[in-house]
């Protein structure tokens, strides 16, 4: 078997309903599978430079962040580790790239087999006002990526 045959799931995790399903529902169909719970934060100097502001942060603005985030990755793992998967967790720090692109690169560096997402079921509009990470992930991923719909009601 290849790597990519044997490589763990990625789950995405942000604390959405989305992203719970898409964990539960990865679970069900892969039980006992080796798995990485991925949390992608950004930095506030991030969020600062791209709404045009110039004004410096404190450092231990990103470390509070940091931390929450690895809380995040922490739940996330447990929740899979709930749903039957060997799951360990994982960040990754956003860059101007976007989101998509810290997933599809920490796929890679993780050897991942496969990026399991959920999906938020943005209408058209919100989705071309918002962009669509499931959407960037299954666009420029080079792994199978399975996007898991939200649940229904």
């Amino acid at each position: 078997m290849s790597s990519s045959e044997t490589g763990p799931i990625l789950l995405c995790y942000d604390r959405s309903d989305g992203a719970r399903h898409a964990i539960e529902t990865a679970g069900a169909l892969f039980p006992g599978r080796k798995a990485v719970v991925l949390h992608v934060w950004s930095p506030i100097s991030l969020a600062v430079v791209a709404y045009g502001g110039l004004l410096p942060t404190p450092d231990d603005y990103d470390s509070g962040l940091e931390k929450v985030a690895r809380q995040v990755a922490d739940e996330g793992a447990e929740l899979a580790k709930a749903a039957g998967l060997d799951a360990s967790a994982r960040l990754a720090e956003g860059t101007y790239e976007g989101t998509w692109h810290a997933i599809v690169e920490a796929a890679d560096t993780q050897g991942a087999s496969l990026i399991a997402i959920g999906a938020r079921g943005l209408s058209t509009f919100k989705s071309l006002m918002l962009g669509s990470v499931s959407h960037g992930v299954a666009q420029h991923s080079h792994l199978p990526v399975l996007i898991v719909p939200p649940a229904s009601a």
